[in-house]
């Protein structure tokens, strides 16, 4: 018998868990193994799925008995968000002085937005942050000097949230995406927030993981 591959990994799993009492019980008892259960689910299933996704899928339905009503609106407009991954990405980390503020200004028009390059600034309380192209890295790198450039990093990635106007009313958001990616050991390099754009700087061997799993959360 061939394998399959459900087309909404969750749910398919939530319906796994749902009609199975024996399953429903040990869970609620917490005397069930969250990937010894996955492991069963995709054998018994014959599933052609990651085990990550399926234990992902476990956490969140033993969650759901649980959630405050804040904590059910978030995953509600966190399955109606748009997500994009973008890679060959790069970071400068600047020092916060007069010289890199007035140099910001002459970076905007280095970036070729039609082209498909990408720049954003993180602004804390004493660095700046550039997250550019690789193809950029250079250009960026003399441009602010080395005297102003505290520390670089190349092979990183991004995934880009966009949610609906809604996140302002929403608490609860972000806490989701950091604590699923947490628990599936994804370290976040760093994360930005603008109006209702979302964007998580992780390692590029990291992206696809963080894709998929984000894209469960999403889906």
């Amino acid at each position: 018998m061939g394998l399959k591959t459900p087309t909404n990994i969750r749910e398919f799993v939530w319906k796994a868990i749902d009609t199975d009492p024996s399953i429903r019980k040990s869970l609620s008892r917490g005397i069930l193994n969250n990937r010894a259960l996955a492991l069963h689910i995709i054998r018994e299933h014959a599933l052609k799925v990651s085990l990550d996704s399926v234990i992902s899928a476990i956490r969140r339905y033993q969650l759901t008995p649980k959630k405050s009503a804040s904590r059910k609106d978030a995953y509600i407009l966190l399955r109606q968000a748009k997500i994009k991954t973008i890679t060959k990405m790069a970071s400068l980390t600047l020092k916060k002085n007069e010289d890199t503020t007035r140099k910001l200004a002459q970076a905007l028009p280095e970036v070729n937005y039609e082209g498909g390059e990408t720049l954003r600034i993180l602004e804390g309380a004493k660095i700046f942050k550039l997250l550019v192209d690789e193809n950029s890295f250079e250009k960026m790198n003399t441009l602010f000097g080395r005297a102003n450039v505290l520390e670089t990093r190349k092979k990183i990635g991004m995934i880009e949230l966009t949610y609906s106007s809604e996140l302002q009313n929403t608490p609860g958001v972000f806490s989701v995406v950091s604590s699923e990616l947490g628990e599936n050991e994804i370290s976040i390099i760093d994360a930005l927030v603008c109006s209702n754009e979302h964007i998580i700087v992780v390692d590029e061997k990291s992206l696809l993981k963080t894709f998929n799993l984000l894209y469960e959360l999403c889906a």
